[in-house]
C-alpha cells in the first residue's frame, strides 16, 4: 500500500460527514485507528473489511478492532484477499480512494466505480467474520429514517438492543426498552446516541441529523464587457426567474451553490461540482439545462440568457402581461 493511498485516506477524512465504506488492509488499521474514533464520535457509521494474514495478532491491534466494534462500527476481517481486487474506501458513497493509481481518473465514472466497489463489499461481506464484542458487551442496532431533513420535520427512529440492563437515548436522556421506535422531531443538527449498559460495561451507537433550513440550488450571474473594469452583477428578470438578459460580445461568469449534497449536471457540461463557476460567451441566445438530484428530490432547472440588439425592439417574453421588459434589470455593483 503506498503512502499516497494513506495520505489521501487522511484528506477524505477531514471532509467527510457521514458514511465511510470500504476495504483496508491490516497494517493501515493502526495507523488510521486514532482518526476513526474521532469520526466515531461525531456520529459517523463506520463499515470496514480488514485483510488480515495468517499470523498471530497483537493484542493491541486486537483491541483497535473491538474498540469500533463496540463504538457502533461494523467491521469484519478477512483472511488473504487475492492480490487483484482494489483496496478502497468510499466516502459519504460520493468519494472513491483507490490503493492504485488510476492516470485516467478524469475520465473515470466516479458514481460507477463507486457502485463497483459497494458491490464488492457487500459480496465480500457475505463470507467475512465479523470482530464480535467482548465479552459482556451490549450489542447495539440503531437507523434512523432519514439523515437529512426539513428543520421541524420529524424522523423515526428504531433500535434493538441485547446484553444490556439498561439503554438511553441521548442527549434527551430518555429511558428506552430494549427493543422499540419512536418520531423525534429535528429542530437544529443533532448527534442521537444510543447508550447501553451491562454492569460496569457500556456501549453506544451513534446518528447524525442533519437539519436544513433551505433545499435548493442558488446561481449568480456576473458579466464583463470591454467599458467595465471589473464583472458587475446582473440581476434576472424580477417576473421570470433564471431569464437573463445580456450585451453582445461580454464574458459571463456563471456561479453556482448547492445548499445540501446532491448529484449536479448540466446537459453538455455533464457532472459538476456541487460549488463553482464557469466563464461563458454567449454568441446568440441559449440556454443551460441542469439536473439537480438530492435525497429529497429531483429538480430540472433552466437558466436563459438572450442577447441585447440595437437591431430590434425588445419584448418581452410570451404569455408574460408584465410592462417591464426582460432586458431592464441590467444592474451594475453598487
Amino acid at each position: 500500500m503506498s503512502d499516497l493511498f494513506t495520505d489521501k485516506i487522511r484528506l477524505a477524512f477531514r471532509s467527510c460527514q457521514f458514511h465511510i465504506q470500504g476495504i483496508i488492509p491490516y497494517h493501515l488499521l493502526e495507523e488510521l485507528s486514532a482518526s476513526l474514533f474521532n469520526l466515531q464520535t461525531k456520529g459517523i457509521l463506520i463499515e470496514l473489511i480488514v485483510v488480515m494474514d495468517n499470523e498471530l495478532k497483537s493484542i493491541k491491534s486486537t483491541n483497535i478492532l473491538l474498540r469500533i466494534a463496540a463504538a457502533g462500527g461494523q467491521i469484519f476481517t478477512i483472511i488473504n484477499l487475492e492480490n487483484e481486487i482494489t483496496f478502497f474506501l468510499n466516502i459519504d458513497k460520493k468519494i472513491k480512494i483507490s490503493s492504485i493509481e488510476n492516470k485516467d481518473e478524469s475520465a473515470t465514472n466516479i458514481h460507477s466505480t463507486i457502485s463497483e466497489g459497494i458491490l464488492l463489499f457487500q459480496n465480500l461481506k457475505t463470507t467475512a467474520i465479523p470482530v464480535i464484542h467482548l465479552s459482556g458487551y451490549p450489542e447495539i442496532s440503531f437507523y434512523a429514517s432519514k439523515e437529512w431533513v426539513k428543520t421541524g420535520d420529524k424522523i423515526n427512529i428504531s433500535w434493538e438492543v441485547n446484553h444490556a440492563q439498561s439503554v438511553l437515548l441521548l442527549p434527551q436522556n430518555i429511558s428506552l426498552s430494549q427493543k422499540g421506535s419512536m418520531f423525534i422531531q429535528i429542530d437544529m443538527d443533532c448527534l442521537l446516541t444510543i447508550q447501553a449498559k451491562n454492569e460496569n460495561i457500556s456501549a453506544e451507537k451513534r446518528i447524525f441529523i442533519k437539519a436544513l433550513t433551505r433545499l435548493g440550488l442558488s446561481f449568480t450571474v456576473q458579466i464583463l464587457t470591454a467599458k467595465l473594469n471589473n464583472y458587475i452583477p446582473l440581476e434576472p428578470h424580477p417576473e421570470i426567474p433564471f431569464n437573463y438578459a445580456i450585451p453582445p460580445d461580454c464574458d459571463v461568469r456563471l456561479f453556482w451553490e448547492a445548499d445540501i449534497m446532491g448529484i449536479l449536471s448540466e446537459d453538455d457540461w455533464g457532472e459538476i461540482p456541487v460549488i463553482g463557476y464557469r466563464d461563458i460567451q454567449f454568441k446568440k441566445d441559449a440556454s443551460l439545462q441542469f439536473t439537480w438530484k438530492t435525497i429529497f428530490e429531483l429538480k430540472k432547472i433552466t437558466l436563459s440568457f438572450y442577447i441585447l440588439t440595437e437591431a430590434s425592439p425588445i419584448k418581452s417574453p410570451k404569455k408574460e402581461k408584465s410592462t417591464n421588459s426582460i432586458f431592464s434589470f441590467l444592474k451594475k455593483r453598487p
